[in-house]
């Protein structure tokens, strides 16, 4: 299959969710391809929210120390090349197809042959399963010294779990894929531990007392060393201030203390140059200089901001960067444009921005996916949740190009506009734009 876009089809098209009970499919294909994930050394993220932003700032700092370091993330907001990037360029359409290729026909000759290891029958890969497959084989190829891998989904049976890292990280969680990862912090927290390896040391930052223990537990059973964030060094916040919400002060904490560990070093104000070139401060302050995460609290201009946030905790962390944004910057109403899957805790999430936001008009419309959340729901939850006077001010459109629009020319200079609920409302938002520039 030689033809791009009938590879991002069949992706496409291949379930998203397959019931496992071990990581032994993604063994086999890896196996027959060279085990490419064992070429490089790995940082391995997981979390319920952070993780991706956690990753890429790692990503940066060891770029900047002087490593070739290999990004494989979830979701994508336009491309699917997003997902694999080293040293911050995307995989290319040729490379793609051709690393497509070379799965594929593992992939078949395994199904072909009806391969059973250890009394295990090969499956066709899942979504994620043959996308970080693809990622591994292409930053083994690349000969990447360094490749941060962020999970999918949960850890433990998360096909990212068979690579054998410098370094565990997991970062904030919460409520989150219940149906998947378990209904109680403890239940998602083991899921999320599942990525500790025996002596490997994990750096956590979970926001959770519960989660917390679950992690220590697992990390004292497994004789890894278990480093808990306490606080956000200084440099954080010199470099940071007013440019990057607050919730990215605890996952740059956290990504700092991931490198420091990787490379084996002690402390961020070691004073001799590190690689024969920068301090370890310069490189953090470069990494950190240039982070830039899209979908996560980025402006679009002036005044419109678009967040994937889409869970109860991750939207508790963005109203309170938002309200800080309104105070330094003069804003004095919000404008919500918003859209959410169905398969959300959407009540609580419009609850949070309903009672913490002062809330002045609310654009609802869907997104492109099988699991939208149908917009008469929606609306009357806002309805529900603002005040009487307020209702008259919900309004909504299956059409988000049109909503979009008029949600961006009713918003004066006084209004901050903050598109939320969906990583997948955020892409469509940003294609939006890039079709209109």
């Amino acid at each position: 299959m030689t033809n791009y876009n009938d590879v991002i089809e069949y992706i496409s098209g291949i379930p998203r969710f397959a019931p496992k009970t071990d990581l032994e499919n993604t063994r086999i294909i890896l196996r027959h391809l060279g085990d490419p994930h064992l070429n490089t050394k790995v940082i391995h993220v997981a979390g319920t929210n952070g993780k991706g932003s956690v990753s890429k700032m790692v990503a940066l700092m060891l770029e900047k120390a002087g490593f070739k370091v290999g990004l494989f993330i979830s979701p994508h907001l336009i491309k699917m090349n997003e997902r694999i990037s080293i040293n911050g360029n995307y995989i290319s359409d040729a490379d793609f197809v051709d690393l497509f290729d070379k799965v594929m026909n593992t992939v078949r000759n395994l199904l072909d042959h009806g391969v059973s290891e250890n009394g295990y029958d090969f499956q066709h890969p899942a979504y994620f399963e043959f996308l970080f497959v693809m990622a591994a084989l292409y930053f083994s190829e690349q000969k990447c010294d360094y490749v941060v891998y962020e999970t999918g989904l949960g850890g433990r049976l998360d096909a990212t779990n068979v690579t054998q890292p410098e370094v565990s990280v997991i970062t904030s969680i919460g409520m989150d894929h219940m149906q998947y990862l378990g209904d109680t912090i403890e239940d998602i927290a083991g899921e999320k531990a599942g990525i500790i390896k025996t002596g490997i040391p994990v750096v956590y930052n979970t926001g959770s007392d519960v989660a917390d223990s679950v992690i220590e537990k697992k990390a004292h059973e497994l004789k890894s060393e278990a480093i808990k964030i306490m606080d956000c060094p200084d440099i954080v916040s010199d470099i940071f201030i007013d440019r990057q919400p607050l919730y990215q002060y605890d996952n740059a904490a956290t990504a700092i203390q991931a490198f420091l560990i990787a490379e084996g070093i002690g402390a961020i104000d070691e004073r001799e140059r590190y690689n024969g070139n920068k301090t370890v401060r310069e490189i953090v302050t470069e990494a950190l200089e240039c982070f830039d995460w899209p979908g996560r609290c980025q402006w679009l201009s002036d005044n419109v901001i678009i967040d994937g946030a889409h869970n109860e905790d991750a939207v508790i962390q963005l109203t309170k960067s938002v309200n800080h944004i309104c105070k330094i910057r003069g804003f004095e109403k919000v404008s919500l444009f918003f859209a959410v899957s169905s398969d959300k805790d959407y009540e609580s999430i419009i609850k949070i921005l309903s009672e913490e936001l002062p809330v002045e008009d609310v654009y609802v419309t869907e997104i492109n996916s099988d699991r939208r959340q149908d917009i008469s729901i929606i609306m009357k939850l806002f309805q529900k949740y603002l005040p009487s006077e307020k209702h008259f001010d919900v309004v909504g459109s299956t059409d988000l190009g049109r909503m979009w629009q008029l949600s961006q020319s009713e918003a004066d200079e006084k209004t901050l506009l903050v598109a939320v609920g969906s990583l997948y409302l955020t892409g469509e938002i940003l294609a939006l734009e890039e079709n209109k520039n």
